[in-house]
């Protein structure tokens, strides 16, 4: 575990601001270029199977190649001297949506829903899934805006392995919000994180998520086997609309979902002008404590491509950014 003051590269460490099951997260500076960085440390692979590490990283490299607004950009890949892996990646002070997002107006939850979207239609044109979408990994900016982070288990579509079992048996995502595909490894893509995002969605809206047990494999078997829990039953106050669009965005089969992220957000903009008019990004910013309480109209997030210059691994496999969440044992 490095100290405050050690370096890492050309990153010198400061203090720990994160853990979890698979990962330590440090804040660390960037002397050369005078920045602040996220420096993820790698370890629970590098101790368990540096081979994993290996196929993490290589995995981890294809987003690499997304340049994106809504995306947490990832600055640098390395090993340190003892070969645990490191990920240098933005740095982003106020954390992510997490403690914000049972109090979310309509306004913002279709400000994040926004961002979210555009990230994933940028994603999926370079064919790369994400796969643990949840609001740990929605990270909010100064403006008020959200990045998508922890690409960390993303695949690219046309890989080999595209189940979420592991070589080791471990599951890795957040049971709370898979797909019932991902929950039964079957073949994932792009609508598999639209599922995610509807999970999300409706805990946003709702106030809870749909499905919760005691344990992993209860939650898993629930998106698979039971009905989606009615939005408007448990939120009668639930518009209409939005009730439908959070029930399609929940359909247990990929070709039930919205054809991509675009068709998703086209969807849902339409609902959001109907429901709050045509101006309602001017109440959508996730504002800090003690920011003005009027704040510019957010513009609205590019669903164009914007492709980053990042150099693709051997193989001709695009670069890929990362962060691993944390891990669900299953027995």
């Amino acid at each position: 575990m490095p100290r405050a003051g050690e370096r890492i590269g050309r990153f010198e460490v400061v203090r720990e601001i994160g853990r979890g099951g698979m990962a330590v997260v440090y804040l660390a500076r960037q002397t050369d270029l005078d920045r602040d960085v996220a420096l993820k440390q790698l370890g629970a692979f590098h101790a368990t199977d540096p081979a994993a590490a290996a196929r993490f990283l290589q995995e981890s490299r294809i987003t690499g190649s997304l340049g994106h607004p809504n995306i947490v950009t990832v600055h640098e890949y390395l090993q340190h001297d003892d070969g645990t892996p490191y990920i240098a990646m933005e740095y982003l002070e106020r954390g992510s949506l997490r403690p914000m997002v049972r109090t979310l107006s309509v306004a913002q939850f279709a400000g994040v829903m926004e961002g979210v979207l555009a990230a994933l239609s940028h994603a999926a044109e370079q064919g790369i899934v994400h796969r643990d979408l949840k609001p740990e990994n929605l990270m909010l900016t100064r403006a008020g805006t959200v990045k998508v982070a922890d690409f960390g288990i993303a695949k690219a579509v046309n890989m080999v392995q595209t189940s979420f079992a592991t070589a080791t048996g471990t599951t890795v995502g957040t049971p709370a919000y898979m797909s019932p595909e991902q929950a039964m490894a079957k073949n994932v893509g792009p609508s598999t994180d639209l599922y995610a995002v509807g999970v999300m969605a409706y805990e946003m809206l709702v106030g809870r998520v749909p499905y919760n047990a005691d344990t992993p494999v209860a939650v898993l078997l629930q998106h698979v086997n039971e009905p989606l829990p009615s939005p408007r039953e448990a939120k009668p106050d639930l518009d209409p609309q939005l009730a439908a669009w959070l029930e399609s965005m929940l359909s247990k089969t990929p070709d039930g979902r919205p054809e991509d992220a675009a068709a998703a957000w086209d969807q849902l903009e339409g609902i959001v002008i109907g429901v709050l008019g045509p101006r309602w990004r001017r109440d959508a910013r996730l504002l800090a404590q003690g920011a003005p309480a009027v704040a510019e109209p957010l513009t609205p997030a590019p669903f164009e491509s914007v492709q980053s210059p990042a150099t693709p691994p051997p193989g001709g496999a695009p670069a890929v950014a990362a962060a691993p969440p944390a891990a669900t044992e299953l027995p």
